[in-house]
């Protein structure tokens, strides 16, 4: 099903950057995804939070506390996604 392979990139997504790494801004105009109810609010807003994440990133390069915490705006994301997931 498309729509789940979209969700998984996303996630994917999302734990490469839990796990400590980064994402282009190039990389995140690839990913599209449709979803409904919660869900599709729970990946709006991981999608937002990427491209914050992706944008900030010197800011984020230069400020460790930062960093941790658009970190863990982002596993706030992946739990809602989880959690909304049917």
């Amino acid at each position: 099903m498309v729509m789940e392979r979209d969700i998984k990139d996303i996630v994917g997504v999302l734990m490469r950057v839990l796990d400590g790494g980064e994402v282009l801004p190039a990389e995140l105009n690839d990913l599209d995804f449709e979803a409904e109810g919660e869900l599709e609010a729970a990946l709006n807003d991981a999608f937002i939070k990427l491209q914050e994440f992706a944008y900030d990133r010197d800011l984020r390069l230069s400020d460790p506390a930062r960093d941790r915490a658009m970190r863990a705006e982002l596993q706030g994301c992946l739990d809602r996604i989880v959690k909304a997931s049917p």
